[in-house]
């Protein structure tokens, strides 16, 4: 490999390593604090009770209107982006907040539930990948440059005569440490 292209590769390796650092240590430290069952909790829940007077909305078209112009004149959110049906229940998720709207046993009340999130949580969601499009994006283009770090790295070490040998042997240690986690 050229000098020149080397220095390409190790100035690409180096910027893209500086600019995704800060999302990297989000990563590594939620990683790590919820691999102590340390996850964040609920800043603040608010528990409201919303009247149907259409019945139970089945879909989410149905129930977004409802839920937007219930918590029009409330002091929340905006509501988040990524929805879920779950337990019959509608279920809006983003790293900020969770909205829910929970089908009532009998009668025409259901209960809206807001929990708003603390730092650590919203971190936490984050890493998870339910903190909307933007993070979704933005992980997925530090996925595509960690792979180019890890490879341009891999590249550039295989190029120099005095660390190719010692490199090699780290690679096959370290797909036979892969193999032996999923026998252990």
């Amino acid at each position: 490999m050229k000098a020149k292209t080397r220095l390409l590769w190790m100035k690409l390796h180096a910027y893209l390593a500086c600019f995704f650092l800060p999302i990297t240590l989000v990563y590594i430290v939620t990683g790590t604090l919820y691999m102590f069952d340390i996850k964040g909790d609920v800043n603040k829940e608010y528990e409201y009770s919303v009247t149907l007077t259409d019945g139970w909305p089945e879909t989410e078209a149905l129930a977004l209107p409802l839920v937007n112009r219930f918590l029009l004149d409330k002091s929340h959110k905006a509501l988040p982006g990524d929805y879920y049906f779950e337990n019959g229940n509608h279920d809006w998720y983003g790293f900020r907040q969770e909205v829910i709207l929970i089908k009532p046993d009998a009668g025409d009340t259901a209960k809206l539930v807001v929990k708003e999130h603390d730092l650590l949580l919203q971190l936490l969601i984050v890493h998870k990948g339910f903190a909307g499009q933007f993070f979704k994006w933005f992980s997925v283009l530090f996925a595509a440059s960690l792979s180019f770090s890890i490879i341009s790295g891999v590249v550039i070490t295989l190029q120099l005569p005095q660390l190719k040998t010692p490199a090699l042997y780290s690679i096959l240690a370290g797909g036979l440490m892969l193999i032996v986690g999923f026998f252990v």
